[in-house]
């Protein structure tokens, strides 16, 4: 059972990846190119990929660990998922890959973020959590490499907001939680 559900962990990865590259087509255009930032979130999915392939750091690869904390990690990977596609259904032509000012820029406020200002984010740490409670290696240097990303992203996106939006981010920013609803 435990190898099955390592399997439906990267199935999940796999189909959130092509959901992800498919809701890209049509969004609005970045005002300026961010070509630093795509490469430096590339070259971090590719340490991710290689490292737990080192002897080094053959300890990462301990799963699967049993079905009763598989099970616990597989749920915790699909909330995180869930959470993700939620937030970028949520912002429509508004999402970018990179932390960038788009074409008719929109400050998105509704569905999850009444709650939390980078929802993806939560989405994104939680799916790797999980995963690398389920399958270990490759998700454990996700959920290394990708948090610290993330935690910046938090930081430029707070400041682009506050940039092109300098009425709204405000008042937006003082009632929402940056990444954990109603602590942080």
């Amino acid at each position: 059972m435990t190898h099955a559900l390592v399997w439906l962990v990267d199935a999940a990865w796999i189909g959130l990846i092509v959901y992800l590259i498919v809701s890209a087509i049509g969004v609005k255009r970045d005002t300026k190119p961010h070509l630093a930032q795509s490469f430096g979130l590339l070259v971090a999915m590719i340490v991710a990929l290689l490292l737990p392939r080192l002897p080094i750091f053959k300890f990462v690869n301990f799963a699967p660990v049993g079905p009763i904390l598989s099970s616990v990690g597989l749920a915790v990977t699909v909330a995180g998922m869930t959470f993700l596609v939620w937030a970028r259904q949520t912002l429509g032509r508004n999402w970018s890959q990179t932390v960038s000012a788009k074409e008719d820029h929109e400050l998105v406020a509704s569905g999850p973020y009444r709650y939390v200002r980078h929802q993806m984010h939560t989405g994104g740490i939680l799916a790797c959590f999980g995963s690398a409670i389920v399958a270990g290696g490759v998700f454990v240097f996700l959920l290394l490499v990708l948090t610290p990303l993330f935690l910046w992203r938090v930081r430029a996106e707070d400041e682009l907001l506050a940039r092109q939006f300098p009425q709204e981010f405000p008042a937006y920013k003082r009632r929402t939680k940056a990444l954990i609803p109603f602590v942080w």
